[in-house]
C-alpha cells in the first residue's frame, strides 16, 4: 500500500465515513496527502426567479461553503494524526469533476463509498460506473457500513491474454491485492478463467482430437504464465489460494467470489488501450452488475482518460486544512 501518496476521497455519498476512515489509515502509514472532495450540482437557472434574497451565484457560493465546512468536520472527526488534508468542493458532474481533479492534482488513488444497493440490486451507482470508465488512477469502491479489515481478498487476473499490457496489469493487480491482504491480515485468493473461443464450431470443422490437443496446449500456456507470475514475494506456502478455471469469465469469477465470501475484489476494468474514451471490458461490466462486495479497480498502463482539463478547472473554490 506504500505506492499511494496522494489520495482523493469523494465524500458526496450517504456514508462517506467508510471511505474517509480507510483513506486516513493509508495516509498515516504512507505519510500521504489526503483530499476530501464533494461536488454539488449546478443550481437551476430558474432559482433566480424564485428568490430575491440572493443571486444564484451567491447561493452557489453559500452551498459550497456549507459543504466545505461539512468536510472539515469529517476530517476532524477521523484524523488524529499530523497529516496534510485538503478540502475541495466543486460544482458540476461528480464523475467528471473527480477525474479532472485526478488529472490536475496527480492523485494516485480515488476512494469512495458505493452509492448503496439500488432497487435493481446493484451496489454500484452511476458515479462509480462512470469513474470505472474514465478515471485514470486506481479506484477503490467500498461497500457501505464496512469499517473493519478485509477477511477474504480476491485478485481477478487474465492469464489468457497475450499482450504485454494485460500481462503487466496482471502483475499490478496481484501486487496490490497482496499488499491489501497483508495489511489487513486477510486470506488472498487468485482467480483466472480461460477458454477456447468458438470451441464447438472448431470441433465440427477440425475434429475432437485436434481441438483437444489445442486445449491442452492452451492450458499449459496459461499454467506456465501462472508459474511465472507467482514468483517472490508471491510464491509458495498457503499465502495465495489459486482458482484456475475454464469457462465464462464473469460467471466463474463471481462463483469464486461467492464461494469464498470475498469482501474485496481487485480487478482490471478495460479491454483495450491506445485511444481516449475507453469502453469498459465486457467481463468487468458483467462482474460489476452483480458484485456484492468492495472493488479495487485498476487501469492498464497507457490508459488515456477521455476527460480533459483547462485553466478554468483550477479556479474552483478550495481550502487547505492543516491537521495537527
Amino acid at each position: 500500500m506504500q505506492r499511494f501518496k496522494n489520495i482523493l476521497v469523494y465524500a458526496g455519498t450517504d456514508d462517506p465515513e467508510t471511505a474517509i476512515a480507510r483513506a486516513f489509515e493509508i495516509a498515516k502509514e504512507n505519510k500521504a496527502v489526503v483530499t476530501l472532495m464533494d461536488v454539488i450540482k449546478p443550481l437551476p437557472s430558474a432559482i433566480g426567479i424564485m428568490t430575491h434574497e440572493a443571486s444564484p451565484d451567491k447561493l452557489e457560493h453559500l452551498l459550497i461553503e456549507d459543504r466545505g465546512q461539512r468536510l472539515v468536520d469529517l476530517a476532524n472527526q477521523f484524523c488524529r494524526e499530523s497529516l496534510s488534508v485538503e478540502i475541495l468542493v466543486r460544482c458540476g458532474s461528480p464523475a467528471q469533476e473527480i477525474t479532472k481533479r485526478v488529472l490536475a492534482g496527480g492523485h494516485d488513488l480515488v476512494i469512495k463509498t458505493a452509492d448503496g444497493c439500488t432497487t435493481t440490486g446493484r451496489l454500484f451507482g452511476s458515479i462509480a460506473r462512470t469513474l470505472l470508465r474514465i478515471c485514470p488512477c486506481p479506484l477503490w469502491i467500498l461497500k457501505p457500513k464496512v469499517h473493519a479489515a478485509f477477511n477474504q481478498v480476491l485478485a481477478a487476473i487474465d492469464l489468457d491474454a497475450d499482450d504485454e499490457t494485460h500481462l503487466k496489469l496482471n502483475n499490478d493487480i496481484l501486487e496490490l491485492a497482496y499488499a491489501v491482504a497483508r495489511r489487513d491480515q486477510a486470506k488472498l485468493h487468485l482467480v483466472s478463467v480461460w477458454d477456447m473461443w468458438m470451441e464447438q464450431s472448431l470441433r465440427r470443422r477440425a475434429g475432437d482430437a485436434e481441438v483437444d490437443a489445442a486445449l491442452a496446449k492452451r492450458e499449459a500456456k496459461v499454467r506456465n504464465r501462472l508459474d511465472r507470475l507467482l514468483q517472490p514475494p508471491f510464491e509458495g506456502g498457503d499465502e495465495i489460494e489459486v482458482h484456475l478455471q475454464r469457462g465464462q469469465a464473469a460467471t466463474n469469477i463471481l462463483g469464486v467470489a461467492d464461494e469464498i465470501e470475498a469482501d474485496l475484489v481487485v480487478m482490471g476494468t478495460v479491454c483495450r488501450t491506445g485511444v481516449a474514451g475507453f469502453l469498459i471490458g465486457n467481463t468487468a461490466e458483467n462482474l460489476l452488475s452483480a458484485m456484492k462486495c468492495s472493488v479495487l479497480a485498476l487501469k492498464p498502463e497507457g490508459f488515456q482518460s477521455p476527460i480533459e482539463i483547462n485553466e478554468d478547472d483550477e479556479t474552483a473554490e478550495s481550502c487547505m486544512l492543516p491537521m495537527t
